[in-house]
């Protein structure tokens, strides 16, 4: 009796402990914003670094920035890039130059029309010396831009030093808020920031530094044309405002979904039943480009044969380590390229099952005696330490030693940047281009994990290319040559899921790792 007593004590204390944490996330609140009919409330597990969208990106900033501001070119869900501001763009010169036509009478939110003044404007502050922008340094090296013409009203000319097919692609980059247009405006008097004015069918409004970040309909939002797809497309703004909600605690953000108090919160793989079970919530579920990968080093004594790296690549189950680490929600893959992509282009009987035959002879031929392997994991990401334990467990039954060291996250990142280590298992943030796919680990950076000069040759051919169809031979030849080099054994893309309220109306599965809030109603 005492027992249950003290049971249900401890849960009591729990379930007041998580209600504790929604009303922090949720601190000064209006008390009637759960029943607002016209307000969409969001989670986010951090908050915000700020509504500068020049200099104060991140994975948490972004969702907020894209309601805002918008580029001259954008990805779909297809992530092949499509016009947002620009009416349309062509490549010339070989490549080396682009021209961009604006939609004309789209307005920034202070009620000026665009020109491209404002475009060659805003590239120019993004580019200024002492600027932190997270693509300048993009722009002034591997892709760089030799200047930026403004003709006339509506068009802007980029010049490149070298053809770049790349170019298309860095410009849409997600993580580097589009590159973004806004006005001067958006500048205080002494030059200092004030607050963003973009031109995106939301307008930045009130912030409450570890609280909240609302946006608020633009009215006089002009829209590019096009059925709706991923950050492209049809856009309208139909509810009045959005609060993104800074909720650390997952427990919370599932209780804030449960009680009405949140309409929308990512959530993890392993409580996509439980919500789905609720009368009044539903999960999407989108397969993203995130990629998990296990990372064997060329440079380790051992791991030099590639039959062993073979073996081990054999040897793994990539649809079993798929499953088990994200509840069934991902599948196994033996690329990094996303299968959302146009260019992705699995070999023929993709070999996403182990198959020991194979891994037994490939090991007699790479003389394997069972020199122990290890495998640097971690537990702050609880992804890798789980997919590192799954597949310790098929190599030792193919007869591998495997053993797993685990690092603080910090420790881990630091051997990865530098090389030192046999085997990792590791993740990469989304890459939405082509080439990026691979640039993840082709190169000849201590980071990089394939260090292949004909790889780096490839690479940088397909990065040069302007032409869709060169670009996917290029990514196929690369492709082939990962298989056989096994620089690293791909497991799977992740399974992003979000829980909503089903009084959203429009919610739609993307590969970008935030939903667009743009023509979602309430009903």
């Amino acid at each position: 009796m005492l027992r249950n007593f003290q049971k249900s004590t401890s849960r009591t204390k729990a379930l007041f402990a998580v209600a504790a944490i929604i009303s922090a996330g949720m601190a000064n609140a209006d008390p009637a914003l759960a029943q607002d009919r016209g307000t969409i409330r969001v989670a986010l597990n951090e908050d915000i670094r700020g509504v500068d969208p020049a200099r104060q990106t991140d994975g948490m900033s972004d969702p907020v920035h894209m309601h805002i501001v918008e580029g001259l070119v954008a990805y779909s869900n297809t992530l092949e890039i499509a016009p947002v501001l620009a009416e349309s763009y062509s490549v010339e010169d070989e490549g080396k130059t682009y021209v961009f036509k604006l939609r004309d009478g789209v307005k920034f939110h202070n009620g000026k029309v665009l020109t491209s003044a404002d475009v060659k404007w805003s590239w120019d502050y993004l580019m200024a010396e002492g600027s932190v922008w997270r693509c300048k340094a993009v722009f002034e090296g591997n892709v760089k831009v030799a200047s930026v013409e403004t003709p006339d009203p509506l068009t802007v000319v980029y010049r490149l030093e070298a053809a770049k097919g790349s170019f298309i692609y860095s410009l849409a980059r997600t993580d580097c808020a589009g590159t973004p247009v806004f006005h001067r405006d958006s500048l205080k008097a002494d030059g200092s920031w004030g607050s963003v004015i973009g031109t995106g069918p939301f307008t930045a409004g009130e912030r409450r530094i570890g609280e909240y970040a609302e946006v608020n309909r633009f009215p006089d939002y002009t829209s590019p044309p096009g059925d709706p797809s991923g950050r492209a497309g049809r856009k309208e703004a139909l509810v009045d405002k959005i609060r993104f909600s800074v909720v650390t605690d997952p427990a919370a953000r599932i209780v804030g979904l449960r009680s009405g108090e949140l309409d929308l919160s990512s959530v993890s793989s392993q409580s996509v039943k439980q919500i789905q079970a609720e009368p009044s919530l539903d999960v999407v579920l989108s397969e993203t480009t995130v990629w998990y990968a296990l990372l064997l080093s060329q440079t380790d004594p051992l791991l030099q044969n590639k039959a062993l790296r073979q073996a081990i690549a054999s040897a793994v189950d990539r649809e079993a380590v798929a499953q088990g680490v994200t509840y069934g929600l991902s599948k196994g893959t033996t690329t990094p390229m996303p299968r959302v992509s146009r260019y992705y282009s699995p070999i023929k009987d993709e070999p996403i099952a182990a198959n020991p035959d194979r891994t037994r002879e490939l090991l007699a031929e790479a003389g394997y005696k069972g020199e122990p392997i290890t495998i640097i994991a971690n537990k702050s990401f609880q992804s890798m330490f789980d997919q590192a334990i799954i597949i310790q467990s098929q190599l030792q039954a193919a007869g591998i030693n495997v053993t797993i060291e685990t690092l603080e996250w910090g420790l881990q990142l630091e051997r990865y940047t530098k090389g030192n280590y046999q085997a990792q298992s590791f993740s990469y943030s989304g890459r939405f281009d082509p080439m990026g796919a691979w640039e993840r680990i082709i190169g000849p950076e201590s980071r990089k994990v394939w260090k292949d000069e004909r790889a780096i040759a490839l690479l940088n051919k397909g990065l040069a290319a302007t032409d869709p169809d060169q670009v996917r031979a290029i990514s196929d030849e690369i492709y082939a040559l990962f298989i056989e080099e096994v620089p690293a054994v791909s497991l799977f893309h992740m399974t992003q899921a979000n829980g909503f309220n089903k009084r959203l109306q429009g919610i739609e599965a993307s590969p970008f790792d935030a939903p667009t809030l743009w023509n979602v109603s309430i009903k």
